[in-house]
């Protein structure tokens, strides 16, 4: 419980904040595992007339 915030008053913000903080973590994990698996020179994709 390092990620304990200091500027939430009640219970529920709490929470809420370390649930974000968690998924913010997750998230990061998760993009960084991608980023690592993914092959540098992938191509753009097109979208419409303006590519």
């Amino acid at each position: 419980m390092g990620d304990m915030p200091h500027n939430r008053h009640g219970l529920i913000p709490m929470l809420v904040a370390i649930r974000v903080a968690a998924e913010r973590k997750r998230r990061a994990a998760a993009a960084e595992a991608a980023a690592k698996d993914a092959p540098a020179d992938k191509p753009k994709k097109k979208r419409g007339w303006f590519g």
